[in-house]
Formats: structure tokens, C-alpha cells, sequence
């Protein structure tokens, strides 16, 4: 009687706890939660900027040197495009440029967007996924007013009808084209910032405190030197109200916040001090070089703010730029923007594409941090990876349609990929419209068809060259990176220039008549035909 007692009771416990598994998988035992991301996406900041990139720099950068010293710092980090506005669209949605509307990007801020029906954005991919999402600063995407007075004239009372809001951002404060360019004005929510009978005809220069670079409508308020101010100001209020919403909702959404910075683009005007640092005079070279000192004290007080409200462990924060730098200061000063590189923003060199790409995910500590800190990594990688591997930290395949040139580069964030296996086969980059390998704008013989095409006109050129045809023309240089080698495709999508990266990195030597190069030239040819033809040239991600 005892022994089947004994039996009946271990039974039992056995059932007790069996059930008890049963019952704990019911109720969804949470998982670890998933990072908030914060993207710090400069204007103009070179690869050689930074002095975690280029210990000869001229601007000391503290803060984002940190970053780099605690988290994972890419050395061959390229923008798909040399130049803004093409590059933001393919950080945002995944796509090549010349997947939009228009293969040099959209310039427009009351006719259209460079996003074509049914494309979307890492926002709308996180808004998925549960995040609560946010876009500030700098656009420069087009814009579609919901009303317009004329053609050329919007209705600034009137909502925009194309705007963050459509591109999957909850919470958005931009600026349509930078604070370069008119509208000089703030959009909240697509909401202008103000009153909208206010708003006048700026005459360009100085204005407020600030700078105007070109007539044109904004606020009578505008100034220029405030801008960064603002925006950190309003990304920070974002974070306080995320975190009392959560409180109010009894849950723990994590956050994306796409944070364009005005720094380091022209017109340079920085603030006598900002967030307690002096920055008007500090580098002791140029107004330029203070707006790249801007982004180090805006990176700054966001780590900041991110520890005091205890964010920082669990926020993955990238710093990055949207093209190449502008080495102005290299002949006067010593300071090289693109630190020895060949080229600058807008040519096709490594100096146009090659930007610093920072990211930090941890406490600092070894133990405490999912990206090892003092990582260093070679791998080949584009902006435009973002939109795939945010999508995979957030846990959400973006499906077959969507990210069609991304590749998720987590597994090198965690360490799981090694150096020696290519998170990407290949790379796509474009220069700036009319530049090729010759650093100047386009040929004579090339600039009457190029400057007389309508937009009917470049949409049928651009279908041609997206179809990879002999005559597909879109007044683009591209290049193809691959294992460390790099072929130049000129205006025409002829080959114009080889160089081998690892051994060659200013890119001083043309190897394109060398014949030991014939098959990698007809190798790369083949890949970049194949791009532009393709629906997709990456596999779409699965988890």
C-alpha cells in the first residue's frame, strides 16, 4: 500500500508540473524585450570626420569616439548614392535609388515623393512589429500638399497629403528640405509648425541669428543656428512622452526614432554654445567644421538623456552620414573630411560613399552588451542594410515586395558572422547626376540630352537602364563593390575604371586594361546588369 501510494504521489507531481509548463506556456512567458533604436543620421560628415575614424582629425569628437570605443565601428561602410536626397530614400525603405521615382533621388517639395505606390519604409515595417515610431529633421524625400493655391504655390494651411505620416512615422517634427531650403519652416504631424497666414517671402542672407541661402517662403521666425537645438529638444520631449504613454497603456513598446541632423550641411551656421558646450569658434578653423562638432554634442546629450531615463542599455544607437564629406578645410588646416580618400560628396570615389558607421547596443561593458565593445569590422555594407536589419531586430520580415536591396547585417553586430564571410555578395553605389569617373560635371557631348530631358523623357531612360540596355542612360556614374575590388560604370554604363581596395585604397591606380582582369571586369559587368534588371537583388529576410 505504501509503494503505490509512493507511485501515485510522484504521479502526481509529475502531472503538477507538466501542467504547470503547460500552464506558463499559456500564458506567454515574455521574452526579452526588444531594443529601442535611435538613428543619428548626419548631413555631409565624412569617413574622415571622426577621430575614431582618422586619428589626423582636426575635430575633437568625444562622444561619438566613445560610442565607437564601446560598440562596433564599420570601416567600409558606403551610402548607396554620393549625394542626400536619393541616399535617404534607400536608408528608409531598402531599395536602390533608382528604384523610386527618380534615379537621383526627389528634389521637389510640393509635386510628388521619391516613394512609389505601395513602397514603405522601416517605419512602417517597426509600426508592424509594435514599435512606436518617429522621424525628425531633414527630409528631403518631396512633399504633396493637400491643397495648392497655383502650380507652384501650396496652401500652407493644408495638411501635407504625402508626408511622414504616410511613410510609417507615429510622431514626426521635419524639415521638407533641410534648413537649406525653403520652405523654412518645421512640420509637425504634417501640420506646418505656426501660423500659416505668417508665412513671407525670405530674402537669402543673414535672417534671425541664422542664415537663408536662397529666397523663398518659411516662418518669419526661422533661424538656421537653432535648428539642431530644436530637434534634439523635440526628440528628447518624444522619448518623455513614449515612456508616459507606456506607463498610461501598462505596457513596454519599444521606440524608433530617425534622427536627421541639420550638421553638417551648409548654411554653417552654429550656435554660440548648445546643450552647455561652446560650439560657435571651437574647432578654430571653420563654421563648417563647428557643424561637424554640432552632431558629436548632439550624440552627446542623447547618450545623456538616455541613461538618466535608463533607456541606454537597451537602445541601439547608430551614428552615420548620408554621403561622403567635403574636404574645405583640408589645404587651410590640415583637417581631411574624407581622410585620405579619393574624391568627396557627389563622385562615385570612396570619398563620395564611404561614410562612419557607429553602432552601440549595450551597457558598456562586456558582459552587459549584446555588440562586444572595441569591435572593429571590414565588412562591406550599405545604409540602406538598416531598413533589413531593423526589421530583424524588431522580430518582422518586411516580405517579398519590400527592403529589395537590403541585407540584414545583425549576425556581425552580434558577433556571429566572421570576417572572412561576406555579409553581402556585392554593392551598388551611384554618384551625384552628370559625375563619373572623371570628378567633373558631364561631358560636352552629353550635356544637351542631359539637361534637355523632361520627366517623361528621364522615366523612359531610367526604364532602360534599370533593364540594363546598351543605351539606357541616366546621366549616373555607378560602381560595383566585391570583394574588395571595385568596378566604375561611367554615364553610359561603360567600364572606365578598376581598382583593387584592399591594395589600392586612394584609388590612385586604373587596372582596367591590365588583362589578368578581363574576366572580373566581364564578372562585375554581369552583376550590375543583373541588379538593374532584377525585381529584388537580395534574398527577401526570413526569420
Amino acid at each position: 500500500m505504501k509503494k503505490l501510494l509512493f507511485v501515485l504521489t510522484m504521479l502526481l507531481s509529475v502531472f503538477y508540473c507538466m501542467s504547470g509548463n503547460i500552464h506558463a506556456e499559456e500564458k506567454n512567458v515574455p521574452k526579452e524585450p526588444r531594443p529601442n533604436i535611435l538613428l543619428i543620421h548626419a548631413d555631409d560628415v565624412g569617413w574622415g570626420d571622426f577621430t575614431s575614424y582618422n586619428s589626423a582629425s582636426k575635430i575633437n569628437t568625444p562622444e561619438i569616439d566613445r560610442l565607437a570605443q564601446t560598440g562596433i565601428r564599420f570601416t567600409n561602410a558606403h551610402t548607396p548614392a554620393a549625394l542626400c536626397a536619393p541616399t535617404r530614400y534607400a536608408l528608409l525603405t531598402g531599395n536602390y535609388p533608382w528604384r523610386g521615382r527618380y534615379p537621383a533621388g526627389d528634389w521637389n517639395w510640393h509635386t510628388d515623393t521619391q516613394f512609389l505606390p505601395g513602397q514603405k519604409t522601416f517605419g512602417h515595417f517597426l509600426q508592424q512589429a509594435g514599435y512606436r515610431t518617429a522621424m525628425f529633421g531633414k527630409a528631403n524625400l518631396g512633399l504633396v500638399y493637400e491643397k495648392m493655391i497655383d502650380d507652384n504655390t501650396p496652401d500652407f494651411s493644408s495638411k501635407l497629403a504625402e508626408g511622414p505620416v504616410q511613410w510609417g512615422f507615429d510622431y514626426s517634427y521635419i524639415i521638407p528640405r533641410g534648413h537649406q531650403s525653403f520652405p523654412y519652416a518645421f512640420y509637425e504631424n504634417n501640420i506646418l509648425v505656426g501660423d500659416p497666414a505668417a508665412i513671407t517671402q525670405l530674402k537669402a542672407g543673414k535672417v534671425n541669428g541664422g542664415q537663408v541661402n536662397a529666397d523663398g517662403p518659411g516662418v518669419p521666425d526661422w533661424d538656421s543656428s537653432q535648428t539642431g537645438r530644436i530637434l534634439t529638444e523635440k526628440v528628447i520631449a518624444f522619448i518623455d512622452n513614449h515612456l508616459e504613454q507606456n506607463k498610461k497603456d501598462g505596457n513596454n513598446k519599444p521606440f524608433l526614432i530617425h534622427f536627421n541632423t541639420d550638421g553638417a550641411h551648409g548654411p554653417y551656421t552654429p550656435p554660440e554654445t548648445l546643450f552647455g558646450r561652446k560650439l560657435a569658434g571651437e574647432t578654430q578653423m571653420a563654421a563648417h567644421t563647428d557643424m561637424i562638432l554640432e552632431v558629436d554634442v548632439i550624440v552627446g546629450h542623447l547618450v545623456k538623456s538616455l541613461k538618466e531615463r535608463n533607456l541606454y542599455a537597451n537602445t541601439v544607437v547608430i551614428v552615420t552620414s548620408d554621403n561622403g564629406g567635403i574636404p574645405a578645410e583640408r589645404e587651410k588646416f590640415g583637417h581631411d573630411a574624407v581622410g585620405g580618400l579619393r574624391g568627396n560628396k557627389s563622385t562615385i570615389w570612396e570619398g563620395g560613399t564611404r561614410v562612419p558607421f557607429i553602432v552601440h547596443w549595450g551597457d558598456d561593458t562586456i558582459n552587459g552588451s549584446k555588440i562586444k565593445p572595441e569591435t572593429v569590422t571590414d565588412q562591406v555594407v550599405g545604409t540602406h542594410d538598416l531598413a533589413a536589419t531593423f526589421a530583424e531586430i524588431a522580430g518582422v520580415e518586411p516580405g517579398e515586395d519590400q527592403a529589395l536591396d537590403s541585407v540584414s547585417f545583425l549576425p556581425v553586430l552580434l558577433g556571429k558572422q566572421s570576417e572572412d564571410k561576406p555579409i553581402r555578395e556585392s554593392l551598388l553605389v551611384q554618384s551625384s547626376p552628370g559625375r563619373d569617373t572623371t570628378e567633373g560635371r558631364i561631358p560636352p557631348e552629353l550635356r544637351e540630352r542631359f539637361q534637355n530631358r523632361q520627366r517623361p523623357l528621364q522615366a523612359y531612360q531610367n526604364f532602360r537602364a534599370k533593364s540594363a540596355q546598351d543605351e539606357g542612360f541616366d546621366g549616373i556614374g555607378h560602381a560595383i563593390l566585391k570583394d574588395r575590388w571595385k568596378l566604375f560604370l561611367g554615364l553610359t554604363d561603360k567600364p572606365e575604371f578598376l581598382v583593387n581596395l584592399k591594395d589600392d585604397p586612394k584609388e590612385a591606380n586604373n587596372l582596367l586594361e591590365d588583362s589578368a582582369n578581363k574576366k572580373r571586369i566581364e564578372e562585375y559587368q554581369t552583376i550590375y546588369k543583373s541588379i538593374r534588371e532584377s525585381k529584388r537583388s537580395t534574398p527577401p529576410l526570413k526569420l
